[in-house]
């Protein structure tokens, strides 16, 4: 068995771990109490001026709802001041790039995490990964981070925020990249279809409280929870 059969078959073993103890796991994230401030403030506001529109894909070309997602993500640590890539593009590039893909999202903004069937996951996993691929959020060349959170403030329950200190830490056991970023949500997203599906009737009572913002919000949260637990982060 290869390395990466070995990292996909531990993926597997480790989904089903959170599956088993989903609640457990969020109310590790809950006590950790780990984001506050600004963090949680711009990403409630950016969620209630996304729910003031008709859609999602109308919010896009909204720039005080990309104004206020723009302050989210720097908030949530996309933007760092001095050397390195963790920084964010001018907000002329990310608005631009959100208009350009209006369409595509508009196409998928009454889909629901729960509602896509498992032969279709694969599907809609690339549809997605087109949007975030063509996202100009931040100014490396990995999207699945910077684009996977943006996306996430616009299509909160369907794409969930992607990070390297937990999400990838989760799945992959380390913080890089090896695969490419593409592979990677290929590999992900599907797992957190399947972790969604299967703790629906876990999340939904929790749906509200807190930083449970959603029912991809509330796996991102089982995850961490996850981590903070078991993995040295």
């Amino acid at each position: 068995m290869g390395r990466h059969a070995d990292t996909l078959r531990r993926m597997q073993e480790r989904v089903s771990e959170l599956i088993e103890r989903f609640g457990h796991y969020v109310d590790e994230f809950d006590r950790a109490n780990l984001f506050s401030g600004p963090s949680l403030h711009f990403h409630f506001k950016t969620l209630d001026l996304l729910h003031r529109h008709a859609s999602p894909a109308q919010a896009v070309k909204d720039d005080e709802f990309l104004e206020s997602m723009y302050a989210t993500l720097t908030s949530w640590g996309m933007h760092r001041m001095g050397p390195g890539n963790t920084k964010l593009v001018e907000f002329t590039s990310l608005r631009s790039s959100f208009s350009q893909q209006a369409h595509q999202i508009g196409q998928l903004e009454s889909l629901h995490i729960y509602d896509i069937e498992a032969r279709n996951a694969g599907e809609v996993t690339q549809l997605l990964w087109d949007i975030i691929s063509q996202l100009r959020v931040g100014i490396g060349d990995t999207k699945i981070v910077a684009g996977s959170k943006a996306l996430h403030h616009v299509l909160p329950n369907l794409v969930p925020p992607i990070d390297r200190q937990y999400t990838l830490r989760f799945f992959y056991n380390h913080t890089t990249l090896n695969q490419g970023d593409k592979r990677a949500f290929c590999e992900i997203y599907p797992q957190f279809h399947r972790i969604a599906t299967t703790c629906r009737s876990v999340i939904e009572p929790r749906l509200g409280s807190g930083l449970n913002t959603s029912p991809t919000k509330v796996v991102d949260n089982a995850i961490i929870g996850y981590c903070l637990k078991h993995l040295k982060v």
